[in-house]
């Protein structure tokens, strides 16, 4: 007979050891695991299905756990998150966005699996923003005339060159951080002009950091 699954859990951290001995303490215990190498890849899993909490480290490449956990707290307020990280707690940058913290080279599974059952039993009253409905947003001019977008999944802005024309209106394009596809609307330049067929707007580029989480 197969054991009650108790809930689903993202677990977040570049180091492999670290993702599969704690992912085997929650799987053992009836959870079902996750798993993403840092704060990107993180957003990628979070788009396929949302957890009922969430385990990060710190100090990660590409969107550390600081930046990720802010991202987490402005779009997913409703989900619970704890902190694991080698930092000592005096030591945790303010403002972290958590609801526990565990030391790496302290916490016992026991103590994480006490946590965890808090937190889901009794999540924090945050109230979910609505979802991300993929409305256009308004991109902007920089000094060398290429357009400056902001991505409403990672929260970060880019840059995009003027290299491939599709429309007059409404254009798209992958954020090079977290690879989202995101709608733009464009203002007319600083000389009055709207982009037209003699001054192309838009290139499909790869996302600047790719990793393979489990």
């Amino acid at each position: 007979m197969t054991e009650h699954l108790k809930g689903r859990v993202l677990l977040i951290d570049d180091d492999p050891q670290i993702r599969k001995l704690v992912s085997g303490c929650l799987v053992s215990a009836g959870y079902v695991v996750q798993t993403a190498v840092d704060g990107l890849d993180a957003l990628t899993k979070l788009r396929a299905g949302l957890p009922d909490l969430i385990i990060s480290d710190l100090n990660m490449p590409c969107m550390p756990g600081r930046e990720l956990l802010a991202v987490v707290r402005k779009r997913f307020p409703q989900i619970p998150v704890i902190v694991i990280t080698s930092d000592a707690p005096d030591g945790m940058p303010a403002g972290v966005a958590a609801d526990a913290y565990c030391h790496k080279s302290g916490f016992g599974f026991e103590q994480l699996l006490e946590t965890i059952s808090d937190l889901t039993r009794k999540p924090p009253l945050r109230t979910a923003p609505p979802p991300v409905d993929n409305k256009p947003v308004q991109a902007r001019w920089d000094k060398n005339g290429d357009y400056i977008i902001y991505c409403e999944d990672c929260l970060r802005e880019f840059s995009v060159p003027r290299v491939l024309h599709m429309g007059r209106d409404e254009k798209r394009t992958i954020c090079l951080y977290c690879g989202k596809f995101v709608h733009f609307l464009v203002a007319e330049h600083s000389d009055g002009k709207q982009p037209d067929a003699a001054h192309p707007v838009i290139v499909l580029l790869s996302p600047r950091c790719k990793n393979q989480g489990g």
